[in-house]
Formats: C-alpha cells, sequence, structure tokens
C-alpha cells in the first residue's frame, strides 16, 4: 500500500496561473510527492516558469507530445495550425536551462507503484486513450496494477477486473475511488492548463492508501488569458480557457 500522499497531474500546457493554484491544494492536502504526465508546455505564455516551479517541487516528470515538439523530437505537423503556432513560439522562447529539462523527459517511466504514460501504453506519445477497447490494448501490453496517462484533458478511469472486464468513466470531484486488490487501474487526472470537459477549473488528482480522489480547483482565467494574448499567441487559446473545451 502506498505510504506516502501523491498530488498527480498533466497537460499543464504553461498555464502558470493553473498551476501555482493547483500546488497550493496540494501543499494545504499534505501532498508528499508531485507526478506531472506530460504536456508540461504547449498552448500558453509561460513555459519557462511552468518548469522552473516542477523543478523547485522535484517534481516527477514525463514528456508529452508538445513537450517533445518544442525541442525537436516530435513532428510538429502532426498538430493542427493553433497548436503547430504555439508550438513554434515555444521552441523560439524557451530558455537553455527549460530546453535542458525538456531533453531529459521521455513519454514513459516505470515507477515502482505505478505505470506513468502520456498517451497509452501502446503509444506513449500520442494515442488518445478514450475507449474501452483502447484501454484493453494498453492492460494487453502491460503488467502493471496502476498506469496514469494524460494527452485528452479528460478525467477518467478505466478499470478491468481479474476475468477481463473492463469498464470505464469519468473520474468524479470529490469521491473516492478505491483501488481493489486484483483489478488493474488506468487512470487520468484531468488537464491543470486547459481542461476540455466544459469545467474551466484545473483538475488534479491525490493517490493514497489504496485510493484515488479527483479534485478541481479555481484559477485567475483572466490573467492567464491576457498573458497569452499580449504574447501573440492564437486568440482562441485564450478563449477556450473560460469554455474548458
Amino acid at each position: 500500500m502506498l505510504a506516502v500522499r501523491v498530488a498527480v497531474m498533466s497537460d499543464v500546457h504553461s498555464n502558470l496561473e493553473a498551476l501555482d493554484a493547483v500546488l497550493g491544494v496540494a501543499d494545504d492536502l499534505g501532498c508528499d510527492r508531485l507526478l506531472v504526465l506530460g504536456d508540461l508546455v504547449g498552448y500558453g505564455a509561460d513555459p519557462d516558469a511552468v518548469i522552473a516551479r516542477l523543478v523547485e517541487r522535484n517534481a516527477i516528470a514525463i514528456a508529452g507530445n508538445h513537450d517533445l515538439a518544442a525541442i525537436g523530437r516530435f513532428d510538429a505537423t502532426w498538430f493542427n495550425e493553433v497548436a503547430s503556432s504555439a508550438i513554434a513560439w515555444t521552441t523560439e522562447t524557451i530558455t537553455a536551462d527549460t530546453r535542458a529539462f525538456l531533453t531529459g523527459l521521455e513519454p514513459r517511466r516505470d515507477e515502482p507503484d505505478a505505470l506513468l504514460v502520456h498517451g497509452s501504453v501502446r503509444d506513449p506519445v500520442a494515442e488518445y486513450m478514450l475507449t474501452l477497447e483502447d484501454a484493453r490494448v494498453s492492460f494487453e501490453l502491460g503488467d502493471f496494477a496502476i498506469a496514469f496517462f494524460g494527452h485528452t484533458h479528460l478525467p477518467s478511469i478505466f478499470r478491468i477486473d481479474e476475468r477481463g472486464r473492463i469498464d470505464g468513466r469519468i473520474l468524479p470531484e470529490g469521491s473516492p475511488i478505491e483501488i481493489q486488490p486484483g483489478a488493474r487501474f488506468m487512470l487520468n487526472p484531468g488537464s491543470v492548463g486547459q481542461p476540455r470537459d466544459r469545467d474551466p477549473r484545473a483538475a488534479f488528482l491525490v493517490w493514497e492508501d489504496g485510493r484515488v480522489l479527483g479534485h478541481r480547483v479555481a484559477y485567475p482565467i483572466e490573467k492567464t488569458a491576457a498573458k497569452i494574448n499580449a504574447a501573440g499567441l492564437p486568440r482562441w487559446l485564450a478563449d477556450r480557457l473560460s469554455l474548458g473545451e
């Protein structure tokens, strides 16, 4: 059984205000460790400050597709026009320290008590794991009891029991999910910096003592949006934050 309290988050996307709000709540909850499941940068206007915060916190982080694209390790033509523009801006803007930090990350990491991937076990970088069949493939390709993933920006949970039956649903806010012995789990905390479930509040989860609990945190969206617009990034990246999409 996990002996520490862990904050698990993903898809910060250079949103410093959202990250700071989540870290403040994680501190209030007494979290001992911080796991970050990729896409630390991209879209937002504060890539260097976000990376500096995570370094200060000794975060255990993996790379997402935006992180890899920002350092030339993922083909940016895969992105739509808005995302491509943001990646180009990020690549030109980040400091050498930020670039070095991102260069040291991979999209999969095997921790003693959990598997961390950005997309899926089949494709840790770029697969969107949204369906039960997507989840079944990842369960079949790994022998983990618990895996955490990101990329979809949707808080969600997939579970497979000892008979191979899979279910999946939205990870609820404020309702504990028990990690039962014998079953295996894949959990997505949702997005800190750009939620896409029609709830604009930053999302993360807390994991301890055989259970996980989803949290949502309000942050000053107007401040983040103003920074995005001031940086000359596509306006949609600012507008979508208040819509949660």
